[in-house]
């Protein structure tokens, strides 16, 4: 068993993560075209978007 549940990351973390890892401008871009705005949402969920959005504006400058 493993005991490193302190880290585990929320579902929507994992895509976003791993579009990130693999570099995948269209799959980020679809990610954050799924982002609604006008609902709350948790301050996870904010942070990785926010990373995903910076992500693909520094892959779209090169």
């Amino acid at each position: 068993m493993s005991n490193s549940t302190r880290h585990s990351m929320p579902p929507y973390g994992v895509a976003i993560q791993s579009a990130i890892k693999a570099g995948k401008l269209p799959e980020m871009k679809a990610l954050l075209k799924q982002r609604d705005a006008s609902k709350p949402e948790p301050k996870e969920l904010s942070s990785a978007y926010e990373q995903l959005a910076k992500e693909v504006a520094r892959l779209e400058q090169h």
